[in-house]
């Protein structure tokens, strides 16, 4: 198979129309007519997600995170150019579906964790995802129902419910979904939450559960098992966190 063909079973069902404007979805580096054989899933695009690919024998790379957001450059001693001459030395083509794969599936992905039925769009929000939980849980048995779901030890909580029944998500970083979430849902999952988002909890009753950004790992599972009718060797990436918690 040719990395084009890969590359377009992939844009039929994320198209790169989906992502938004400051994202850097599709080729990062590599050429799309290259044999490809071995090609491994990840959610980081980074050295030592790269090694991994190398260390395995893939001459494919697809992830959800882009490392084209950082500075472009092939000033060899900084990290972006360290990767793409690795990259490149080692014949391996690298494609990104971000916002695009957030749009169709990450979010029907995460919420499907849950024990949720009736599960749509937040709302007018074509990224989150919410549902009416198999509920109602208490406060309690829904940060434990929280943490099981996403194979987290801690959550980061804002605000306070009684009971919760209905419930939004948003994977990765989804602060500014807030406002939109408040006026239909009781309790609103996302990641990497500020301090003052915190504030809107309180000002606007809504319970907010933050699981990390690192939840979306999530992808690498559910898009190997897309990925794998196409005739080519699957390899999931360790895609570990960056952060260790105490």
């Amino acid at each position: 198979m040719k990395a084009k063909e890969l590359i377009t079973a992939i844009e039929a069902h994320y198209p790169l129309t989906l992502q938004e404007e400051w994202d850097h979805s599709g080729l990062q580096c590599g050429d799309i007519n290259q044999d490809i054989t071995k090609v491994m899933i990840a959610l980081d695009c980074d050295l030592r997600t790269l090694k991994q690919a190398i260390e395995a024998g893939c001459d494919m790379l697809v992830t959800h995170h882009p490392f084209l957001f950082n500075d472009l450059t092939l000033d060899l001693s900084k990290p972006t150019g360290q990767f793409i001459k690795l990259a490149m030395t080692h014949s391996i083509v690298i494609y990104s579906s971000h916002t695009p794969l957030d749009f169709v599936s990450m979010n029907e992905w995460l919420i499907h964790q849950l024990p949720v039925f009736d599960v749509q769009n937040a709302g007018e929000n074509e990224m989150a995802r919410s549902g009416i939980l198999e509920g109602p849980y208490s406060f309690d048995e829904f940060i434990k129902l929280v943490k099981e779901a996403y194979h987290v030890d801690t959550v980061k909580v804002a605000g306070y419910k009684d009971f919760i029944s209905t419930v939004a998500v948003c994977g990765g970083s989804g602060a500014s979904f807030i406002d939109d979430m408040a006026s239909f849902v009781d309790a609103y999952i996302t990641g990497d939450l500020k301090y003052h988002d915190g504030q809107k909890a309180y000002e606007q009753d809504i319970l907010l559960v933050d699981i990390g950004h690192h939840a979306e790992v999530i992808m690498v599972d559910c898009l190997a098992e897309e990925l794998s009718t196409l005739g080519v060797d699957i390899v999931k990436a360790e895609s570990k966190d960056y952060y260790e918690y105490y």
